[in-house]
């Protein structure tokens, strides 16, 4: 199944951020969002869709700061609020001080850690909810939500089809332009690099044959 069809089925829960922290996640410095309750064990691979609360200028401040992740968060005319601006899947649940993960980010006392982030092309006009839960979110946004995180997703889906099968098809050939270099990819899914003597494709993975350079062999 893919991402896109998984987040079509499995459960999304609004969780509230203050900006500029919303907005932190949605470019994905934050690996983390901080909420006051532990949400249940079963949130485990769910999605949440990040809805941004009011500007806090002191969340700004200590971001920017050495004890902080030392991020420049943009003013807050730049920002949105009240509305959904990213979705997100939940891959660990942790108590702080306690967590696998270090991050200057965890403070708790729960931390929610995300991963394939996606931000909304747009803004989801969303009241919050309560800042220190996870809450259901109104039907009618969550179908916004779905349908725009469903765009993104498609959209990358199709440019990583289009790129593999490119790669596929140049075989040993220099592809002509640029975009069309954009990526070459061994069988075990990493991306190849040119031997710096005989310029062939060649795979670095300690699993893959070693490259034998052709103009290294003797007759």
């Amino acid at each position: 199944m893919s991402r896109c069809d998984a987040t079509m089925r499995v459960p999304i829960f609004g969780v509230t951020a203050p900006q500029p922290w919303a907005w932190s996640i949605q470019v994905r410095n934050a690996p983390v969002l901080n909420v006051h309750r532990t949400p249940p064990a079963d949130v485990l691979g769910a999605y949440v869709a990040v809805c941004a609360a009011e500007y806090v200028p002191g969340l700004k401040g200590w971001m920017a700061s050495d004890p902080g992740p030392g991020v420049s968060a943009p003013p807050t005319n730049e920002l949105p609020t009240c509305a959904m601006v990213a979705v997100g899947r939940i891959s660990a649940v942790s108590l702080y001080p306690d967590a696998d993960r270090q991050s200057r980010w965890y403070v708790g006392p729960a931390g929610l850690w995300l991963e394939d982030v996606v931000a909304l092309p747009n803004p989801v006009a969303c009241d919050p909810g309560p800042a220190d839960v996870l809450w259901e979110v109104p039907a009618q946004v969550l179908a916004r939500v779905r349908l725009a995180f469903g765009v993104v997703v498609h959209a990358d889906t199709a440019r990583w089809a289009a790129y593999e099968d490119l790669a596929a098809r140049s075989g040993g050939r220099e592809p002509a332009s640029l975009r069309d270099r954009v990526l070459r990819k061994c069988a075990c899914r990493r991306a190849m690099t040119k031997c710096p003597t005989c310029r062939a494709w060649r795979c670095t993975a300690p699993g893959c044959p070693p490259h034998t350079c052709a103009t290294g062999v003797s007759p």
